[in-house]
Parts: structure tokens; C-alpha cells; sequence
């Protein structure tokens, strides 16, 4: 995933938890659930931003956590992203532009 490139919208049908060491998302069309650390959660609650590309997200998350490399939020990020596409949690950006 390139670092400009627009990153995974929230799939509107998810309903998500937030909780004081993460989240818990359920998907209730496959019945998946999926929890998720503090980073997670971070990330999940910053999809919804029009804006926001893969740069400006592991800044972001970056900025939360600051005694992290950002090489290794960068791997994370993107490792998560993946994880949440394939178990229809987000929309990827290419199904995000023909929908």
C-alpha cells in the first residue's frame, strides 16, 4: 500500500465497541467478530476522515503513540488495514471507487 494512496473506508454495517484496552467489531452479515489493541481501535475510529491517506493515518497514529518508530506503525498499519479488508470490515479503496 503506497503512503499516499486513500486508505479503507469502515464498512457502515459494522457495529463496533469501544473499549479501555481496545474494540470489538461484529460484522453482523458474516457474523464475524474481531478485537482489536488500543493502536487498533485508534486506527478504526480515524477511518471515517474523508481525507485521510496512509501518510497522514500513521502520522496520526504516530502522534498517539510517539514512543513508536514510525516504520514499525507503518508495517502495522498497513498489516491491520489488510486483516480488516479481508474479513469485509472495510471497503478497500478500489471497491470504494466503483461503489
Amino acid at each position: 500500500m503506497e503512503l499516499s494512496q486513500p486508505v479503507p473506508r469502515a464498512n457502515p454495517s459494522i457495529a463496533w465497541t469501544k473499549l479501555p484496552d481496545g474494540a470489538v467489531l461484529f460484522a453482523p452479515d458474516s457474523e464475524i467478530y474481531y478485537s482489536m489493541n488500543q493502536v487498533g481501535a485508534l486506527i478504526w475510529e480515524l477511518l471515517p476522515q474523508a481525507a485521510l491517506d496512509m501518510d497522514s493515518l500513521c502520522q496520526a497514529v504516530h502522534e498517539a503513540f510517539p514512543g513508536e518508530r514510525i516504520e514499525q506503525i507503518r508495517m502495522d498499519v498497513e498489516e491491520l488495514l489488510n486483516e480488516l479488508v479481508t474479513n469485509g470490515l472495510v471497503t478497500s479503496t478500489e471497491q470504494a471507487a466503483v461503489a
